[in-house]
């Protein structure tokens, strides 16, 4: 998503600086092809160059005609913050709400210095918006939060799948504790014990967990070619993830724009978009308890194999969200709006 905004302002040659370390470089050379990128790391963090630094970066900011500094997932940014001048353009990016001992918290006392702040949908808007009340947060801080969705690009391989024989479902996640790996597991397992008739495969850094799985479990290594990717989903019938927090996840989007039919927690944005009262795709609840979690997705499974009737019409539905709601040409607009209104000549 973050090279996304890159690449809608490229033209503007936006600089980049990246304050935390990455587990890959898979993304480098694009984000280099749309800013030019400058790494800090430790520069960022340690105690004596961290104020150095700071004010380096704002004296520079602060001389730059219609200077505009977007910031995520960064605690630099916020540091920074109070060293820049009024009349740079602040903005920040939170992509799901937490609260306490998150950047939602951290940021609190700099709120007053934020233009703007963006949430991927409605539903963060309205708990970001409570949090301000909880913590004391004048409420006019909550009108300069703006709703920008991502965007996914539809590829040009067919859809069309065949919902009548073994369904596959895609797992595609890093390995983290948020994406409860071993729920998916043994959702695996369980429906290799029941008989369903369905294929999971796992895309990532996954080979830890291989000594876990079930027979009906594909191991694939991270893929970092998109057009590779695309090849799994378009063979795919199913997304499934069982995160215990996302903001509106791109693997969802990605899936979805090949006709993947969504089978997720209730997490995030996503409930606003899919469900099963709209033929959308499939949610379980968030719960906290493994086993339970298990069961609804396990039942849920059950439901479809007994239904494939539905199949067709959610699959095609999940094209159409994306299509209308999630495109390009709507996200630069959004974007550009925001980060260069108040530029000349920049629209």
């Amino acid at each position: 998503m973050h090279l996304d905004i890159l690449n809608v302002i490229k033209d503007q040659n936006p600089v980049c600086f990246i304050t935390e370390q990455s587990t890959s470089n898979d993304f480098k050379n694009e984000f280099s092809k749309n800013a030019l990128l400058i790494e800090l790391f430790r520069w960022s963090k340690k105690a004596k160059f961290k104020k150095h630094i700071a004010k380096k970066i704002a004296f520079k900011i602060n001389n730059t005609p219609n200077a505009v500094v977007f910031g995520c997932n960064s605690h630099l940014f916020y540091y920074l913050l109070p060293f820049l001048s009024p009349n740079v353009k602040k903005i920040d990016l939170i992509h799901y709400f937490i609260g306490d001992h998150s950047f939602e918290e951290i940021s609190l006392p700099l709120v007053p210095l934020l233009n703007n702040r963006v949430v991927l949908g409605p539903k963060h808007l309205e708990q970001l918006t409570s949090y301000y009340v909880q913590k004391n947060i004048d409420r006019k801080y909550a009108e300069r939060i703006k709703i920008i969705a991502n965007q996914v690009d539809i590829p040009s391989i067919p859809a069309d799948k065949d919902f009548k024989n073994d369904l596959r479902i895609l797992f595609i996640a890093r390995n983290a504790p948020e994406k409860r790996v071993p729920v998916f597991l043994k959702i695996a397992r369980r429906s290799e014990e029941l008989n369903l008739p369905y294929k999971f495969t796992m895309i990532g850094n996954f080979e830890n967990f291989r000594h876990q799985a079930s027979e009906n479990i594909q191991f694939i290594p991270r893929i970092t070619n998109k057009s590779l990717l695309n090849i799994e989903y378009a063979q795919s019938h199913f997304v499934m993830l069982t995160s215990s927090f996302e903001g509106f996840p791109m693997v969802l989007l990605e899936g979805m724009a090949l006709g993947n039919i969504p089978i997720i927690t209730n997490v995030g944005e996503v409930a606003g978009k899919i469900n099963e009262t709209t033929n959308t795709g499939f949610i379980i609840e968030n719960y906290s308890d493994e086993e339970s979690l298990v069961r609804d997705f396990v039942d849920k499974l059950l439901f479809i194999a007994n239904h494939r009737e539905l199949l067709p019409t959610i699959s095609q539905n999940s094209i159409e969200i994306v299509k209308n709601d999630f495109n390009y040409e709507l996200f630069k607009k959004n974007y550009r709006n925001l980060l260069l209104a108040d530029i000349p000549d920049a629209q």
